[in-house]
């Protein structure tokens, strides 16, 4: 099976079994799973939105990468009841002057914006906290394992993406 890891900013769409891999700190990953057909999507992205629309990098923000993995999706099956969707990341790694940074919990919030604003529904969501998460998502049954950066055999999650 095709193995492809995910760098911050990358994203992936695939129509062929494939496990997508990827470590999160206060970036969020959003894994969307078709379970009629199998195609499959993930994200890794660093900021919640661009500040100016002049700067966009389709990968890097939360509102422009998710969007478009849903569009490149929806091109080959655009019934949004099909797919099913799973949020990770957006920890609070970050420190700043004034304490732990916002920007996980930003990246989360708009995360599950653009899915709600697609009509496609979050089947499962392991989100902030302090600690980084290394996400394998195996597009073929639409499962994701989730573990704690630094936790070795220690599973954190173990979720699907059926329809229920």
């Amino acid at each position: 099976m095709i193995r492809k890891y995910l760098r911050p900013g990358e994203y992936c769409i695939v129509t062929e079994p494939t496990i997508l891999e990827t470590l999160v700190g206060s970036c969020v990953c959003v894994c969307l799973y078709n379970f009629r057909n199998g195609c499959a999507a993930m994200n890794h992205f660093l900021r919640d939105r661009p500040a100016k629309d002049s700067q966009v990098d389709t990968g890097e923000f939360g509102s422009t990468s998710t969007e478009h993995i849903i569009a490149k999706l929806m091109t080959i099956d655009d019934e949004p009841t099909h797919y099913r969707a799973m949020i990770f990341g957006g920890a609070a790694v970050l420190k700043t002057e004034r304490g732990p940074s916002d920007i996980g919990t930003k990246n989360i919030d708009m995360a599950s914006k653009v899915l709600a604003d697609a009509h496609i529904r979050v089947a499962h969501k392991e989100v902030g906290g302090r600690r980084g998460r290394r996400v394998t998502f195996e597009t073929e049954t639409g499962t994701v394992q989730c573990r704690f950066a630094g936790d070795v055999g220690k599973r954190s999650s173990d979720q699907g993406c059926q329809p229920q």
